[in-house]
């Protein structure tokens, strides 16, 4: 498996053909959205698990 995919991307390396795209003004900023919505969305999770871990380590003595 991990053979056949370096012999692939040796084959992509090696048989470059002129690419012929259109980049839009506006992709750019785009993107920059998209990175901003995932670390917002990563930040939010982290969030929400280290309360769930908080919540069942913390020492409550409630029967003292």
């Amino acid at each position: 498996m991990i053979q056949s995919m370096m012999v692939f991307l040796f084959l992509l390396a090696a048989i470059e053909a002129p690419v012929f795209a259109y980049g839009d003004p506006g992709t750019g900023l785009l993107l920059w959205q998209l990175a901003g919505a995932a670390l917002l969305g990563v930040m939010f999770r982290l969030r929400r698990i280290t309360g769930w871990v908080s919540r069942f380590t913390r020492r409550d003595d409630i029967n003292s």
